[in-house]
């Protein structure tokens, strides 16, 4: 008798639990809850658009950065090389000038 009416009643019970209203919405209520109604506003096309290159943001920024980096990393070498080539030829004319220097304080009468 007892499991003949909790047979009866099962279905009654499943159809309940599939029947709940999800977290967000008012269960009991006739009118919707101010809070939860969508905006009836569109989307602005600008946001539409920018929606569609949203996928392409994260790699384009890595590219772009990682194209910055390498230029910035080839610029400081080809600075330093120049550098050290200037230096060369500097250190190479100073050498000639203390040459001519040393020749022309010994050549000189000594008075």
């Amino acid at each position: 008798m007892f499991s003949q009416s909790a047979r009866r009643f099962t279905p009654a019970r499943m159809t309940l639990q599939s029947l709940r209203v999800p977290v967000g919405r008012r269960a009991f209520t006739s009118t919707p809850a101010i809070f939860n109604t969508p905006s009836p506003e569109k989307p602005s096309a600008y946001k539409e658009g920018m929606n569609q290159y949203r996928a392409f943001f994260s790699p384009f920024a890595k590219v772009f950065l990682g194209g910055v980096f390498v230029y910035q990393v080839l610029y400081w070498t080809w600075l330093s090389l120049e550098m050290d080539e200037t230096k060369v030829a500097k250190n190479e004319e100073v050498a000639v000038l203390e040459k001519q220097a040393r020749e022309m304080t010994q050549t000189q009468p000594k008075k």
